[in-house]
């Protein structure tokens, strides 16, 4: 069952568009539409129509046929949702045994569905310097 965002947080979709751009973006200093397709595992079109909704939110920077970036509000937000992802495989790592490859992709689900204050006490209770 699809659960709506937390209060203030975009969707899940739009959350995951800007994770993998600030991912490449941190990899490549930007991020292309194909890379971002490939990462996500959709078609450049459905990319398209993201990036286009992620601009109008001032969330990144983006002409047709030029890479994308992350605007200073974008970066802001994709921090987040990265930083949210990081702890959340983390936690399930240490917490639940689980192998990087499962942890990584519960992470995914568990990230859009907690508040930024859950994940904080989450992180609070496994820091990243307890055994990994």
């Amino acid at each position: 069952m699809h659960q709506p965002p937390p209060a203030g947080r975009l969707s899940q979709s739009a959350e995951d568009y800007l994770e993998a751009i600030g991912t490449l973006c941190q990899k490549n200093g930007q991020a292309q539409v194909s890379d971002i397709a490939e990462m996500l595992h959709v078609k450049k079109p459905s990319v398209t129509v993201a990036i286009r909704q992620l601009h109008e939110q001032g969330l990144v920077d983006y002409r047709s046929y030029a890479p994308v970036t992350l605007t200073e509000k974008g970066k802001i937000y994709a921090e987040k949702v990265m930083q949210a992802h990081s702890i959340l495989t983390h936690f399930l790592r240490i917490a639940a045994d689980m192998c990087p490859e499962r942890a990584d992709a519960i992470a995914c689900e568990l990230e859009h569905c907690l508040t930024y204050e859950e994940i904080t006490r989450i992180e609070e209770l496994y820091p990243k310097d307890s055994q990994d």
